[in-house]
């Protein structure tokens, strides 16, 4: 199918900014990498992906952020190793509970960038053990007695209880799985920002899940995993059979994140390497009415293009997705960027601005 354009039409701009303050501002707050994100009410929720802990936030009117709250994933989640990075991805709300994926990647350590310094081979090559990041849990949500509209997580509410895919020495399910799948296990092997498995971005209708993956991208083609999970009372996530694989034509980026909006599906698509390359958001109408159907063989999906968001050079990187508005008011997208251009620092590295634009109706 012939392009019919042949270059990359220009971004759109933010129509407005939102001040989120992840610390108390005293500059001794580490800096924040946000790479998920997704608001209940009037409390926004985003993760980094270098650490294992939820944040946050309550929103303002004004569009600021006011009371903050940090809860460790170990307090919440039977996490195999506590504390360890889980490299959160992707975060979704749906009917009183949170879910989150981590990426399920493998990672490279990360060579010192100090000029002249020269590079160790054999410690480039060694690959970090990166089974903490194999991540896929939903959390039950609370509303707060004394201010209506916010919301924060717990551990158990009555019968309600935060569980996870049981992680084991090997990840955890769907990891194995992923391992026997005939697409996708000879990247299994290989370091996510090299073209391996990286999982970023869920989606959520009733125990239907859909998984984004920033890599690989095969032939062109983005992956969409989609998966059905059993829950047991105790809260533990089971699944039953193996993922289904959806292929996008994304014009070659990978999947950055998604988010729900109502029956459609937004998808937010970038590079798949750390490259400072373009970003768009697309929309899939109707997906949660297409679940999918193929399991060898399978039809190419091409999402609607809505609009393509600005990035910078070295930063700025669109990484996560936030819906905006509320009831009555005109929807719109409030984008987390990795590793945050300096302008977008207010009063130190823990507080700064994240973009609004505006959804395309």
């Amino acid at each position: 199918m012939q392009r019919p354009h042949l270059r990359w039409p220009p971004a759109a701009q933010p129509v407005g900014q939102v001040l989120l303050s992840l610390g108390d501002g005293d500059g001794e707050d580490p800096k924040h990498n946000l790479s998920a994100g997704t608001r209940v009410g009037d409390t926004l929720f985003v993760a980094g992906d270098e650490m294992a802990v939820l944040e946050a936030l309550t929103l303002h009117a004004s569009g600021r952020s006011a009371a903050h709250e940090r809860y460790a994933l170990a307090d919440l989640l039977d996490l195999r190793r506590p504390g360890e990075e889980v490299d959160i991805e992707g975060l979704s709300a749906d009917v009183g509970w949170l879910w989150i994926v981590g990426s399920h990647a493998r990672a490279r350590h990360k060579p010192d960038k100090t000029p002249d310094m020269p590079i160790e081979l054999a410690k480039l090559a060694d690959l970090k053990d990166t089974r903490p990041r194999c991540v896929l849990a939903r959390i039950p949500l609370v509303e707060r007695t004394d201010a209506p509209g916010t919301f924060y997580p717990v551990r158990s509410d009555g019968d309600r209880h935060a569980g996870m895919l049981r992680q084991t020495k090997h990840g955890n399910k769907l990891a194995e799985m992923l391992r026997l799948d005939v697409l996708l296990e000879p990247f299994t092997r290989i370091p996510a920002k090299e073209g391996g498995i990286d999982i970023e971005g869920i989606a959520v209708t009733g125990n239907r899940l859909g998984l984004g993956m920033r890599g690989p991208v095969i032939r062109d083609y983005a992956v969409l995993l989609e998966v059905v999970v059993d829950t047991r009372s105790n809260g533990i996530l089971k699944l039953p059979s193996p993922p289904m694989k959806r292929l996008l034509d994304l014009e070659g980026l990978g999947i950055r994140d998604l988010k729900r909006r109502g029956d459609d599906l937004l998808i937010l698509a970038g590079p798949t390497s750390s490259l400072s390359g373009p970003c768009a958001l697309y929309t899939w109408r109707n997906w949660v009415n297409e679940p999918a159907s193929g399991a060898e063989t399978v039809a190419v999906h091409r999402p609607e293009r809505l609009i393509d968001l600005p990035h910078g050079r070295g930063v700025d990187h669109p990484e996560g997705l936030a819906l905006w508005g509320r009831e009555g008011e005109k929807e719109q997208i409030l984008v987390l960027c990795d590793s945050p251009a300096p302008e977008r620092f207010k009063k130190g590295p823990s507080t700064f601005l994240a973009d609004l634009f505006d959804l395309p109706d």
